[in-house]
């Protein structure tokens, strides 16, 4: 085994962690806690991203119109509270990277350490680039 070879995809796994996602504050108040039925349009920045996100219920998020031209390295849906600085801990998805969407449907469950009041923003994240290819804040409709 090559170990040098090896080595640089370690470091790459861990990049992108502490760049801040949106504009908040990083807290998500008691009236930010999102609430089946809030929805999440996504402002895409790159790779032709948007959609809309919506908590079906407790533990799915279900993306509509989800379009992605499935560019970028290693790009994973994530939770955050809007402002938090970027980290791994509430992965929601699989890489995204090589498939090709258009108004697609995409179903997600999250897992049940997920704590509600720790997140109000979803985002499709580029781990490696440290940068959000698309994301936005659940709000009631």
């Amino acid at each position: 085994m090559n170990l040098r070879r090896l080595i640089p995809l370690g470091i790459l796994a861990l990049v992108g962690c502490g760049k801040t996602v949106g504009d908040g504050d990083g807290v998500v108040d008691e009236d930010e806690v999102v609430q089946v039925g809030w929805i999440a349009e996504l402002t895409g920045h790159h790779h032709d991203v948007e959609g809309t996100a919506e908590l079906i219920d407790e533990r799915t998020v279900e993306i509509t119109g989800f379009d992605y031209d499935g560019g970028g390295i290693n790009s994973r849906f994530f939770l955050l509270a809007d402002g938090e600085p970027f980290h791994r801990e509430f992965e929601i998805s699989d890489n995204l990277v090589g498939g090709d969407y258009a108004d697609d449907t995409l179903t997600l469950t999250l897992p049940d350490d997920i704590p509600d009041d720790a997140w109000n923003l979803i985002t499709l994240w580029c781990v490696p680039a440290a940068v959000s290819f698309g994301d936005g804040v659940f709000r009631a409709p």
